[in-house]
């Protein structure tokens, strides 16, 4: 082999690996940085959703061989709750949205306008999560909290979590939302793709068969776009999971309170990470620190495992298509 080819070839492996030599190195990273937390909270990090700083101005305590600020206490339970919720109410939003304009995009429009419709799409997913976030302070929040969420709140009573007292606008359903924007053109795009992978033997011989063109979009999503449709699905949601600056700005971000409604004000681990991570420089014992470095393993965990699950669905279905069993 010739000097250059080798050259080349080591090059290549080098570039190959470097994704995931920085990926494990920040999960070594996080994970040496979280270590007194781990020390320090034990299982009850799990279980509770008190987030206590401690006081600063007392004499630190030593806890399982490690220091932390006096009367401070860490649970995740409230953040995870929020993270869970606002994702999953995104999910609900965007899935029948993308469906929706997946099948317009690939049964009703022209060509030509499907090629300008799927670049919007794309351009789409490229606006800034601050600028959502943005929009949802500006418009968002005083349209739910002045129409829609008093009409919930009347009309939508016998369904549990619908009753109670309105706040500002800004909580779950603002962040659910928002959310849902975020991810509606990663899930459309997916969903497109694979409808593209469906020979057009399969689509002329449905509508031969006197089949609708809403009928055929359902038999491709349930058959040869099954595989796509739930990994793209997943693919959206872990870029829910992890968001930040958007669900930020309108979740309420608050902390040691429950939410007891869909109108209550939340906040998840993404969020939590980025409103607390100031204040936790001034604790000079770490604790604080290695508490946000815990909560971003756990967030790290779930999203990484949500999004590999739905990269394996969804690259077997885009890339390979699907048959129907």
């Amino acid at each position: 082999m010739k000097a250059s080819n080798r050259v080349f070839n080591f090059f290549t492996f080098l570039m190959a690996i470097v994704p995931a030599v920085v990926l494990i190195s920040i999960i070594v990273f996080v994970l040496y940085y979280s270590i007194p937390s781990i020390r320090y909270n034990s299982w009850s990090f799990f279980t509770t959703y008190l987030w206590n700083p401690g006081f600063q101005f007392q004499a630190p305590i030593m806890k399982h061989g490690v220091l932390a600020p006096a009367g401070s206490a860490f649970g995740l339970d409230l953040f995870l709750i929020g993270t869970l919720s606002t994702s999953a109410l995104a999910i609900l939003i965007a899935f029948p949205v993308s469906f929706l304009i997946s099948l317009n995009v690939e049964l009703y429009l022209p060509s030509k306008i499907k090629k300008v419709m799927i670049s919007m799409i794309e351009l789409f997913a490229g606006i800034p999560s601050v600028v959502y976030g943005l929009w949802g302070i500006v418009v968002l929040e005083p349209l739910l909290f002045r129409n829609v969420e008093p009409w919930m709140a009347q009309h939508l009573t016998f369904i549990p979590g619908f009753g109670g007292e309105i706040y500002s606008g800004a909580g779950l359903i603002a962040s659910g939302i928002i959310l849902s924007f975020m991810i509606i053109p990663i899930v459309t795009s997916i969903i497109v793709n694979s409808f593209d992978t469906v020979p057009m033997d399969v689509k002329d011989g449905l509508f031969s068969l006197g089949a609708t063109k809403w009928e055929v979009g359902k038999y491709l999503m349930t058959s040869y776009s099954r595989a796509s449709t739930v990994g793209g699905t997943l693919l959206g949601l872990g870029r829910a999971l992890g968001e930040t600056m958007a669900v930020l700005m309108v979740s309420g971000a608050v902390t040691n309170i429950l939410p007891h409604n869909f109108y209550s004000a939340i906040n998840t681990m993404a969020a939590a990470i980025a409103s607390l991570l100031d204040s936790a420089f001034t604790d000079s014992t770490g604790m604080n620190l290695a508490a946000l470095a815990e909560l971003a393993i756990v967030l790290m965990l779930i999203s990484l495992t949500v999004s590999l699950i739905g990269r394996k669905i969804a690259g077997r279905g885009v890339l390979r298509g699907y048959e129907s069993d």
